[in-house]
């Protein structure tokens, strides 16, 4: 099939471009689509009007003014609540998500690829004397002699610790799963872009956020005795069908029920405490995630993927690599 010549297409954008104007005349906006577009943009922030919203909707492009009145208007009818400095929405008129944060870096950027690496444990000659491990247990996890010694630990070294390097694993080539933490991206950030301390760790954060949104990321593991080594990238190579099945059940889990979850969480914790992260984590948030989707969510740490799309959204005020920040409304109540 020929494709059509330029001149035919650029002739046919024109005229089409010229009935553009007229056609966005017919579907001219209205205080209550313009009212409905805000609450849409309020429900990726945790639906608060805060000090940050005005800014923060007119980068979005929405009339800053159009947002105060908006908070002030839903204060009159009820549908709102003053908390401190916070204008907290509520569940009739809007709904939370997961947050919409919006990431400098992708993880194609030549800085987060620099931290990533094997997912794959392989323990230091204290821990293998420490807990005991022996050939036989490393080759169930995959361990060769390879990955020691890309670790900088010899055959003789291992042998000295009891463990036959000939009895290791066969080496193979996996995949790099395994990102670095937000302070070892900030740290990469930092050396290449010069960017300050608390940018780089910005930046990091919201990136874990946006791929934790997306799909991209996971923190996950199904017992919540074994600590995940940290955040994963969610390509099939990195796991097997089996984990791949349940870290897509447990994202569509926390998608679904992100809001109601935390509205729930949050009505019980006082922002004057440290316990957000807590009760995002704890006993009681697991029992609300079963009851909420009639099944307990497959990531035993599904808490931990909540708390990080809070810091990256600047949930906790003030985070840091230093400070884990004050949390702010939805999290908790003022």
């Amino acid at each position: 099939m020929k494709r059509p010549a330029l001149k035919c297409v650029m002739v046919t954008w024109l005229l089409l471009g010229g009935m553009l104007p007229a056609a966005a005349e017919d579907r001219a906006s209205t205080p209550e689509t313009d009212a409905n577009a805000l609450l849409t943009f309020l429900g990726g922030d945790g639906c608060v009007i805060g000090p940050h919203s005005a800014g923060a909707a007119r980068a979005a492009g929405f009339d800053g003014d159009a947002l105060t009145a908006l908070g002030a208007r839903l204060l009159v009818d009820g549908s709102a609540e003053k908390q401190g400095d916070w204008t907290v929405l509520g569940p009739e008129v809007c709904t939370i998500r997961f947050p919409d944060v919006t990431s400098e870096l992708t993880l194609n950027s030549s800085e987060v690829q620099d931290t990533l690496r094997l997912n794959l444990y392989v323990p230091s000659l204290d821990d293998i004397q420490w807990l005991n491990e022996t050939a036989d247990t490393l080759r169930t996890l995959g361990v060769s002699l390879r990955h020691f010694e890309e670790q900088g630990i010899t055959a003789q070294e291992l042998r000295a610790v009891g463990v036959d390097p000939d009895a290791l694993a066969e080496y193979m080539e996996r995949p790099r799963c395994l990102l670095g933490g937000a302070s070892e991206i900030a740290s990469e950030l930092q050396q290449t872009r010069g960017w300050s301390q608390d940018r780089s760790f910005r930046a990091a954060v919201a990136l874990i956020a946006s791929g934790l949104k997306q799909g991209e990321l996971t923190f996950f593991s199904d017992d919540i005795l074994v600590t995940p080594p940290g955040y994963v990238l969610t390509a099939p190579a990195c796991w097997t069908p089996e984990e791949q099945a349940a870290i897509t059940s447990s994202h569509a889990m926390l998608e679904q029920h992100f809001g109601t979850f935390v509205r729930a969480r949050g009505a019980e914790t006082s922002c004057d405490t440290f316990d957000a992260s807590d009760a995002l984590m704890g006993r009681e948030a697991h029992l609300l995630w079963k009851e909420l989707a009639g099944e307990a969510p497959e990531n035993a740490w599904i808490g931990i993927e909540v708390i990080s799309g809070a810091l990256g959204a600047g949930w906790f005020e003030g985070a840091s690599i230093a400070d884990r920040g004050t949390p702010r409304p939805p999290l908790c109540r003022l």
